[in-house]
């Protein structure tokens, strides 16, 4: 299956509610050419550095997918509300974690506890367990919830 087209838009910083971190928006028509439905994990760069994994969702009231800018991105991009941006997102891997690929290939009770998990919480799951910066932690975390 061929890789869909990196999207490319500039977007402005928000904060929708002053509890919750920064966030940019994207139009629906942006990314309808990736036929997304659900949540979705990209990868790209905001102002040319580097955005990491991060879950992109759709708020359907104001019809658009939204992104989440904790304060360390924000402050590593040196970017505040009203601050216009430049976004690069491509659809990020849903490869699993090695370690998550071998625990389940390893052990049938974790591989059918995963089994049990909806896709939403198979992609969480597989985000946290990439978030890990060393292998040893990354294998902690999966074999944390499913064993």
């Amino acid at each position: 299956m061929r890789k869909p087209t990196p999207i490319d838009v500039t977007s402005t910083v928000i904060r929708h509610n002053p509890q919750f971190s920064r966030l940019v928006t994207i139009p629906l028509d942006k990314v309808a050419p990736w036929k997304l439905d659900q949540t979705t994990v990209v990868d790209g760069t905001i102002n040319g550095i580097d955005l990491g994994r991060r879950s992109m969702k759709r708020w359907d009231e104001r019809q658009c997918w939204w992104i989440d800018l904790p304060d360390p991105l924000c402050k590593k991009v040196k970017i505040d509300v009203g601050d216009k941006v430049e976004l690069n997102l491509t659809l990020a891997s849903e490869e699993l974690p090695e370690e998550l690929k071998t625990l389940l290939s390893k052990n049938q009770g974790a591989k059918a506890r995963w089994e049990k998990l909806t896709s939403a919480q198979q992609r969480m799951l597989r985000e946290e367990i990439f978030a890990a910066k060393s292998s040893e932690t990354r294998k902690r975390r999966a074999e944390k919830v499913l064993c």
